[in-house]
């Protein structure tokens, strides 16, 4: 592939050269769409709510506090017990009694279980900002305080936390891994099958015959709406999040003011989606294909703009979740919308509560259970039951569309390494229930025989930086029971690239002898029994472009027979009056060539395709290049994938289906 730096500085030099700008003066030239101050969308909303830019109109304002989760610890402050419970704490930091980080780690965080089991909430915010502040560890806020006690507010939250640790089940060791990386993690659990489904008969390993009749049905996914962007500030920023009015470039000292790369109203690829980014993806599919062929569409999360936790509040979760269901079901209409939780569609960020955890006003996230459940209902896309049933289970449900599909939709923070609250029990693989649930539901489309769909936001294997081990594997446990007859698809977002992630059997040696206990480490990689499509983003950020997939879904046994994506090329947002969105790519015809034999339709993509294409990789250099560009959704700055070792490390990604696979890739030879 040529050069990255290259192809972003020949589309950047092409954008000032289209449009007639220097690259510091005279870029806000207001006569040039593209910087249009407009603080509303430009393109049609089709009857849904007005969309803003720069945080202007309805939009919450960036230091909007929430309500806080009632303490489970209601005991009287005492300063003194604060000062003695940090001097306890600073002796661990500093002392020498401690020799190693880990054993620190655990000594201070078992010192702080103490304390949220004796002390008020208070006390232990109090204590969270004062280490923060000796330590220096790494915050999403300007400050400590504001992490744990201002807008961010994450010190109840803590506390509930450190109160339901023990080191019984390896919380400790675990919270110390994964949260602060200084101690191995704990000891591989494996998983007790017979607590969560019968064993695997026969009849469950027919792959259904295909109809030859197909259906549409759209994936979108990772919509990040950012109503705060702020048109004409630095798109190209030294920050996480770019286009925003405090976005700046410390190498090239430029800003708002002077912006290396002014932000266009249509996106960029640094940035979240503009208003009028995210309605393009709606308004231009009539280019592509007919909307009302779609018979419905699945929508694997995530809606809330990337801020820091001190610039989130519960009305901003909420403005944001109200306007882009109101936006979904406009745009799509009739067409029912499937949705699932991402890990940015809570506050705090990516925290989610079992119901164990439950105070005496109950689950903490409630609030937003009941929001997202009562919209899915009223726009007519659950029905009440389970309306019912997503308030009180963190957004799950299970629904049978009018085709006869089971799609299943389960909230994955239960299994994602940033929600703390999965730090507690550790050892346990289903805290919330949620995996129970899935069991449970797929065990009833068994007896059935109704084939299901599994969508969720948090990938499971692939690369495993984001799924705890335990949840892990007793996701892919109950994938591979009830592949290849029950479980027709499993779908994902949260990369923000176009990925897959194969779901193998595992190996004839996997069950300890006489028990249930499963090593789902040990894999049979000639038996491919599902696959995991990771949809590709609407919004760019991370590098990307803006994309989504329409999908040939086999009318009977609801495989996917074929798959285009659509990607809008946000480098060149500049030069656009409208964005523009194209034809990426088609999975057959890109892939299928590459095995021998070829594979036609009406075969479907399912596992025994993509174990195919993972193996041509392997001799084939070029066709890791595609993917890997592919992922990116073609974007111009997409990192190269040329060497060996990284196509190495790309097949086993992709042929992961849970952590422990994932564990034993190679993790620095490439691209993510």
């Amino acid at each position: 592939m040529v050069a990255v730096d290259f192809f972003k500085a020949l589309a950047i030099a092409a954008a000032f050269i289209g449009i007639g700008v220097s690259a510091h003066n005279g870029h806000h030239k207001r006569n040039l769409p593209a910087l249009d101050p407009q603080l509303t969308n430009s393109l049609p909303t089709n009857g849904g709510p007005t969309l803003y830019y720069n945080g202007s109109g309805p939009v919450p304002p960036y230091d909007e506090l929430s309500p806080l989760p009632a303490a489970i610890t209601p005991i009287k402050s005492s300063s003194v017990l604060q000062s003695m419970f940090y001097q306890e704490l600073s002796a661990i930091i500093n002392g020498s009694f401690y020799n190693t980080s880990c054993g620190k780690c655990i000594a201070g965080t078992e010192v702080m279980h103490l304390a949220a089991l004796t002390q008020p909430v208070s006390t232990i915010t109090n204590l969270l900002i004062q280490v923060c502040e000796a330590t220096g560890f790494s915050i999403y806020a300007d400050s400590c305080y504001e992490e744990f006690s201002g807008i961010g507010g994450l010190g109840p939250y803590w506390a509930q936390l450190y109160a339901k640790m023990s080191m019984e089940t390896m919380d400790f060791q675990a919270w110390c891994a994964y949260q602060w990386e200084v101690c191995d993690p704990p000891p591989f659990i494996e998983i007790d099958e017979s607590k969560y489904f019968d064993p695997k008969p026969e009849s469950a390993k027919v792959v259904p015959v295909p109809s030859g009749k197909n259906i549409n049905v759209l994936h979108i996914s990772d919509w990040h709406l950012d109503p705060r962007y702020d048109i004409g500030s630095e798109a190209d920023c030294s920050q996480y999040l770019c286009c925003r009015p405090y976005s700046t470039n410390t190498k090239k000292h430029t800003g708002s003011n002077n912006a290396t790369v002014p932000a266009s109203r249509y996106g960029y690829l640094y940035c979240d989606s503009p208003a009028d980014l995210a309605l393009s993806s709606f308004d231009t599919m009539s280019q592509f294909f007919n909307p009302d062929e779609v018979s419905f569409t699945i929508f694997t999360g995530d809606i809330v703009s990337h801020d820091n936790d001190d610039q989130l509040s519960r009305a901003y979760i909420e403005y944001e979740e109200t306007v882009t269901y109101q936006t979904f079901k406009a745009q799509m209409k009739n067409t029912p919308i499937y949705p699932t939780l991402g890990n940015h569609d809570s506050l705090p960020e990516a925290y989610n509560t079992p119901n164990s955890f439950n105070g005496p006003s109950g689950n903490a996230l409630s609030w937003n259970y009941n929001l997202l459940a009562s919209m899915w209902e009223s726009d007519g896309w659950i029905s009440s039951p389970e309306e019912t049933y997503a308030k009180t289970h963190y957004g799950a449900y299970a629904h049978t569309t009018k085709q006869g599909l089971r799609i299943i939709s389960l909230n994955s923070d239960f299994w994602y390494s940033s929600n703390i609250f999965n730090f507690a029990n550790f050892t346990n693989p289903d805290n919330s229930g949620v995996l129970t649930f899935l069991a449970q539901e797929l065990a009833a489309a068994e007896k059935a025989h109704q084939r299901a769909w599994v969508i969720s936001h948090v990938l499971s294997g692939y690369d495993g930086s984001n799924a705890l081990q335990p949840a892990s594997s007793l996701f892919h446990a109950i994938i591979a029971r009830y592949s290849p007859t029950t479980v027709a698809g499993v779908f994902f977002g949260h990369t923000h690239e176009d990925q897959i992630q194969i779901f193998y059997d595992f190996g004839a040696n996997s069950l300890k002898a006489g028990t249930q206990l499963r090593n789902t480490s040990d894999i049979d990689y000639s038996s491919p029994l599902n696959v995991g499509y990771i949809g590709p983003s609407i919004t760019p950020l991370t590098g990307n472009n803006a994309g989504y997939q329409l999908y040939q879904v086999d009318a009977a046994t609801f495989s996917i027979t074929g798959v285009q994506t659509y990607f809008a090329n946000v480098s060149e947002s500049l030069t656009w009056s409208t964005p523009e969105w194209k034809f990426e790519y088609d999975v057959r015809d890109t892939y299928a060539p590459s095995i021998p034999g070829g594979w036609k339709a009406p075969n479907p993509l399912n596992a025994s395709f993509w174990d195919k294409v993972a193996t041509a990789m392997q001799s084939n250099q070029s066709l890791v290049e595609t993917y890997n560009f592919l992922e990116t959704k073609s974007s111009v700055v997409t990192e190269n994938c040329s060497s060996k070792a990284c196509a190495v490390q790309k097949v086993c990604y992709i042929r992961s289906g849970n952590t422990a696979q994932a564990a034993r890739c190679t993790q620095d030879d490439g691209p993510f």
